[in-house]
């Protein structure tokens, strides 16, 4: 079994364990091979259960603390031990050793960290959430618990990116309806118009008065990258699944 190698960022302060595995280390074959970490799209629960364990054992935490977010495409957040919506794409807390995850296959997995307060969270954001501001969704409920946006820190994580991402005229429109005509935030490709998640994502911070500077937002693009990242673009429902993680020691 070879090694799990976490994918880190330098905006994130070190009294934060925080990681995006990359896809080798765990137990899952075939176009799951190997750290995948959703069962959705037919891989067995075990072998889930036992590559969380992996990682668990790998960082150095307990899987009774670990808690990932719900998925259902939206920008709702759950603040961790308050009564919340049943489904939600992000997570926060300012509880110490509490492993609060995202997970995602092409999306962005988003973890968010604030030395000051000591808040931090985790969210996923596709195009929808991207669109709906899901990192203003995570800033709101982060300044609930404490936090100013200028003391808060954001990585984005492996995910695919505008020369992966083709969309058409029609959702290119929509992003520059929302977010301004960006210099990159839709390019032209050879057919089809290509959108910029992380830029938009970026953009959305910043609105929210997270600083430029930490900010993190050129990660590796899942879908070129096949050796090292699951994508549900290039290999459909017969991908992997990522995740991002964090929590405060």
């Amino acid at each position: 079994m070879s090694e799990i190698k976490l994918y880190q960022s330098l905006v994130i302060p070190e009294e934060f364990s925080h990681g995006f595995p990359e896809r080798h280390g765990g137990v899952s074959v075939g176009r799951r091979g190997s750290l995948n970490f959703g069962s959705k799209w037919g891989d067995s629960k075990q072998n889930v259960a036992e590559n969380l364990q992996l990682l668990a054992d790998h960082v150095g935490f307990n899987k009774a603390q670990f808690h990932s977010a719900r998925h259902v495409h939206g920008t709702d957040v759950l603040s961790f031990g308050v009564a919340g919506p049943e489904t939600y794409d992000g997570i926060v807390t300012d509880k110490t050793n509490v492993f609060v995850a995202a997970k995602a296959a092409d999306c962005l997995p988003m973890v968010f960290a604030d030395p000051v307060s000591g808040v931090c969270g985790a969210a996923h954001a596709g195009w929808r959430g991207t669109l709906g501001r899901m990192g203003k969704s995570m800033v709101t409920e982060m300044i609930k618990l404490g936090s100013k946006p200028s003391d808060i820190r954001v990585a984005i994580g492996p995910s695919i990116s505008v020369g992966s991402f083709e969309t058409g005229p029609e959702l290119a429109e929509k992003f520059l309806r929302e977010f301004g005509k960006e210099d990159g935030l839709v390019v032209m490709g050879p057919q089809k118009e290509h959108v910029n998640l992380q830029l938009a994502a970026r953009l959305c911070l910043l609105e929210c008065g997270v600083l430029d500077e930490r900010i993190d937002w050129t990660p590796p693009d899942t879908m070129t990258n096949e050796d090292r990242f699951f994508s549900y673009r290039r290999d459909g429902k017969d991908a992997g699944i990522h995740m991002g993680f964090i929590a405060r020691r």
